[in-house]
């Protein structure tokens, strides 16, 4: 891949660039170059504009963050912009697919895009552990029922009051070993970056804590 600086919001990404020692590439052109890993996840598309690519290691864990924008269709055929902001981090383990999709404004992983994967939106009880009424209140949980056993293993009581409270207006997707961190924010600022950033840290650490063989399913990475 190719680089050029981004038109907007360069900025921001240029401070956070800095503040993490990551390296700022602008934005990313197609060719026959292989010097970029794509970012992936459930916005991915062939026509997507990828601006303002930062990468690089954060405490120790790779990071991308970028701009995306690209034209979706709707479930009624209509077609409409997708802008957002993502952060994504590797995960130590290989989860299922997961997407917790907030309830406010600036939503990101609409049902538009979710209509097109085979997951479903989960009722609370699906789980074994207990979901706080305040998470649901700001969190849609969307997966496979074969895979509520490993998302039990993911909420719990500590990341729901963690996201619900400090990080509720960010979508979140889990997918083998990636997390993707999304906000709709159109031109964000420094701060709204680094927030994004630190809550990606923050879970890629606490998902490392958590004992999967204490589900009774073993490691995910030994998942076929």
């Amino acid at each position: 891949m190719n680089f050029r600086p981004s038109k907007h919001d360069r900025a921001a990404f240029g401070k956070l660039a800095n503040q993490y020692s990551l390296t700022y590439y602008g934005t990313v052109l197609p060719s026959e170059e292989n010097d970029y890993v794509p970012v992936r996840g459930l916005t991915a598309s062939p026509e997507q504009v990828d601006d303002n690519y930062c990468a690089g290691f954060v405490s120790g864990v790779f990071t991308q963050i970028l701009q995306r924008s690209h034209e979706i269709y709707s479930r009624d055929g209509d077609t409409k912009k997708l802008s957002c902001t993502i952060v994504a981090v590797d995960l130590n383990d290989n989860l299922p697919h997961l997407i917790l999709g907030h309830r406010g404004e600036h939503n990101v992983l609409a049902a538009d895009l979710i209509s097109y994967l085979r997951i479903y939106e989960l009722h609370p009880n699906s789980f074994r552990v207990s979901i706080a009424n305040d998470f649901t209140d700001k969190f849609a949980i969307y997966s496979s029922m074969s895979d509520s056993e490993e998302m039990a293993m993911l909420l719990q009581p500590d990341i729901q009051a963690m996201l619900s409270v400090h990080f509720a207006h960010f979508d979140y997707e889990f997918i083998d070993n990636k997390l993707y961190v999304y906000s709709g924010h159109e031109h964000p600022e420094l701060a709204d970056l680094d927030k994004q950033v630190r809550v990606a840290i923050w879970l890629v650490n606490r998902i490392a804590d958590i004992d999967f063989s204490a589900y009774g399913h073993g490691n995910p990475t030994e998942r076929e």
